[in-house]
């Protein structure tokens, strides 16, 4: 079978008193095929599978894997395609290293200490009994739903089953001396031996530090020479004069309800999603090929 390479079916233009391919040259042919399910079949990439190879297994063309893009959607191959759990880990480790060449924390472990976005933990919770359900404050009581048994009558609650997430369950600010933050860098916050936090740089501004995604004590009584803040990468030190709640999402009652979602595991859930495709049916290939090369004539 010929060779069906994506972009020679593309018109050339003088650029600068050079031949090149137009790449600006856009069509779109696929809105129809996309829409009708008996086109496509599922299919789960392997491990170390990429898309020349599958084609030239199933195509027997290896450069028509820009139909599998196209079926898929897919304008970024090398973060859009299903990644071997080494090369996912060798791009996390990268992509979350941290700025300071000092920081002898790996981008990897980084990752799967900061904190991107909450969710809502429905799925990680155990139904309670109706006296327990009875005894939650007002605030929880719309987390559950009942469970109906005999006669219709409630005989335990569930959580709701809601897919939902906030971006921070509170902001934090704090005075500071020392502005030489990074953001996004974990900070450990420190009161006295007995009040201890944790967060991420927000932003700094003007002497003001302000920290999101926290744990612990944030929030308490300041002494003085006693209570710093310490960044784990830039490794700044400093005493802070004062903290105040900027925003607070979650009461503290809710917060139970919630759980973090890490940068490693953002990017291993991404990474997941990519694994299950749809593959245009080898007896249409030939006809995609043809009508892109006509479209772009």
């Amino acid at each position: 079978m010929a060779q069906s390479r994506y972009f020679t079916n593309f018109p050339t233009i003088t650029y600068q008193g050079t031949q090149a391919l137009d790449i600006t040259e856009r069509v779109v042919f696929l809105n129809n095929a996309l829409k009708n399910p008996y086109l496509f079949y599922p299919y789960d990439i392997t491990d170390d599978e990429r898309a020349d190879q599958f084609c030239n297994r199933y195509y027997n063309d290896s450069y028509k894997s820009w139909i599998l893009y196209l079926s898929n959607q897919i304008t970024d191959p090398y973060h859009e395609w299903y990644m071997s759990q080494d090369v996912l880990a060798d791009l996390i480790n990268t992509k979350y290293q941290s700025v300071n060449a000092n920081c002898n924390i790996s981008g990897y472990q980084l990752a799967q200490q900061k904190i991107k976005y909450y969710h809502n933990n429905w799925y990680q919770s155990e139904n309670i009994s109706v006296s327990e359900f009875d005894a939650l404050p007002g605030t929880l009581i719309n987390y559950w739903e009942p469970v109906y048994g005999y006669n219709n009558n409630v005989v335990e609650y569930k959580r709701k089953q809601e897919d939902q997430s906030i971006v921070t369950n509170k902001i934090i600010s704090y005075s500071i001396a020392n502005t030489g933050f990074i953001k996004d860098e974990i900070c450990n916050i420190v009161f006295d031996n007995n009040n201890l936090g944790q967060g991420q740089v927000a932003s700094v501004s003007n002497n003001t530090l302000y920290v999101q995604h926290t744990s612990g004590t944030t929030v308490s009584a300041i002494s003085n020479n006693v209570s710093y803040i310490y960044g784990q990468e830039s490794q700044t030190n400093t005493y802070f004069y004062s903290a105040n709640v900027i925003a607070n999402n979650l009461l503290p009652e809710e917060e139970i309800y919630w759980a973090p979602v890490y940068y490693f595991d953002y990017e291993n859930a991404k990474n997941e999603s990519n694994k299950s495709i749809k593959v245009l049916d080898s007896a249409y290939s030939s006809n995609v090929a043809n009508t892109l090369k006509s479209l772009l004539k």
